[in-house]
């Protein structure tokens, strides 16, 4: 069996204004830490965790993806958007009827439940094996489109059978046009003109 890596791109459903504006101000608060953190030597930056950041209501989970986010950024001098992003502990799936919905703690001790827009026949069967623990869980991360709309990318990985192995190839001689349609092969019209001339075909 093979390892199949995908990320979701899912758009949450009917999320209200004053949502979203939360998602706005938690992304720039987040945005302020990786900035601060950049301004620290790689070395020191390691040794940070959430509790350095305890002044900030944002989860714990997430401010330590941040923290490790900042460290791979090597060649950064500074951040215009950190997006809000947590590891596999940090969310979950849930359906009630056929409604998907995302909860994680984005605030220290707030539990949020949204509800998600999904497309039923690409998404509800992963979504199925997330919740049956089929699938392997990612991180999750939120990400806002240039036209305001807000995601939520979830990274999931699964097992998928191998690909067999061609066993049977379709060959194609020039000289045998039987074999042209069959093999997708097209020799154009100038070639075909000549070849009748020589009473090659």
């Amino acid at each position: 069996m093979a390892i199949l890596t995908l990320t979701l791109k899912l758009p949450f459903y009917r999320l209200n204004q004053c949502k979203a504006m939360e998602f706005d101000r938690l992304t720039e608060l987040n945005t302020g830490i990786a900035n601060q953190l950049l301004e620290i030597s790689k070395t020191d930056r390691r040794k940070y965790t959430s509790k350095d950041f305890n002044h900030i209501k944002i989860g714990s989970g997430w401010s330590n993806q941040t923290i490790r986010n900042s460290c791979a950024a090597t060649k950064v001098k500074q951040f215009k958007c950190m997006p809000l992003e947590v590891n596999n502990q940090g969310w979950r799936i849930e359906k009630k009827g056929n409604i998907y919905s995302v909860a994680f703690s984005i605030i220290r001790g707030v539990k949020k439940r949204i509800p998600l827009a999904i497309h039923q026949s690409n998404h509800a069967d992963t979504l199925d094996k997330i919740i049956a623990k089929e699938a392997k869980k990612g991180s999750l991360k939120l990400w806002k489109s240039k036209k305001g709309i807000w995601y939520v990318l979830l990274s999931v990985s699964m097992e998928v059978p191998d690909a067999e192995s061609v066993k049977n190839w379709i060959g194609v001689d020039p000289k045998d046009p039987l074999s042209w349609d069959l093999g997708g092969f097209d020799p154009g019209i100038p070639r075909i003109i000549s070849m009748l001339a020589e009473n090659q075909i």
